[in-house]
């Protein structure tokens, strides 16, 4: 996969970069987290900001696609295109191929579907950061398959998901009613269920049409590919 995007991806879309530097790292861990910090892609267990857990022996490869895009900086292409954090794969049996858009929230998931603006505040994302990420990801995707050599090496993967992550923080005691922070916790007990360790299944047919799975999850659990 690396080759294919410092290689192939460009020549696709005429894209002249004599150096491309793909940030990478792998791993033969159960148990890892991703962290979009720039601290470090995979780093320990529930340290991060969305946690994997494997049921079989295999290595994952963790391509930073955020930074690789980062690559074309000042090009027709670059600009304005939508990206997600993520790509994922398992490179040793072809289990599962994912692309992961991380992002947080205070106080509760509700806070997550709040209509996000632009700078002159019109409504860019009416359903919040959702909407935002499912974006992300369609257009990763289609970015991705659009080459197809890159295409035909996700479909070697049997398993192919778009998965959104998610953290929720809890503000300051001081910052909220008793009945707030009953609420919240609530509702986050709801959001948990829903999701699991499988991420909640959610219906997206411009991703599913592409053979992919939409899944969400919350930090809480550790989402299980295999």
């Amino acid at each position: 996969m690396i080759d294919l995007l410092k290689n192939d991806l460009p020549a696709h879309y005429g894209l002249h970069r004599t150096k491309i530097t793909v940030l990478s790292e792998t791993t033969s861990e159960r148990t890892f987290d991703l962290d979009d910090k720039r601290e470090g892609i995979i780093v320990a267990y529930k340290a991060g900001n969305v946690s994997f857990e494997l049921t079989s022996e295999t290595e994952v490869q963790v391509i930073d696609y955020e930074s690789y895009l980062n690559e074309f900086r000042g090009t027709r292409f670059e600009t304005g295109r939508s990206r997600c954090d993520f790509i994922l794969y398992d490179m040793k049996n072809n289990g599962f191929f994912i692309l992961n858009e991380q992002t947080s929230a205070s106080g509760s998931a509700s806070n997550l579907s709040k209509p996000i603006l632009d700078k002159h505040k019109n409504v860019r994302f009416p359903d919040g950061k959702y909407g935002k990420a499912e974006k992300q990801l369609a257009v990763t995707l289609d970015t991705l398959k659009n080459v197809s050599t890159i295409d035909a090496f996700i479909n070697t993967f049997t398993r192919k998901i778009c998965l959104m992550s998610y953290v929720i923080s809890q503000p300051e005691a001081s910052d909220v009613s008793n009945a707030r922070q009953a609420f919240t916790v609530r509702y986050k007990q709801t959001e948990s269920r829903e999701t699991g360790e499988h991420g909640a299944l959610i219906e997206n047919l411009i991703l599913n049409e592409k053979g992919f799975e939409y899944r969400r999850i919350s930090h809480e659990y550790s989402f299980k590919p295999e």
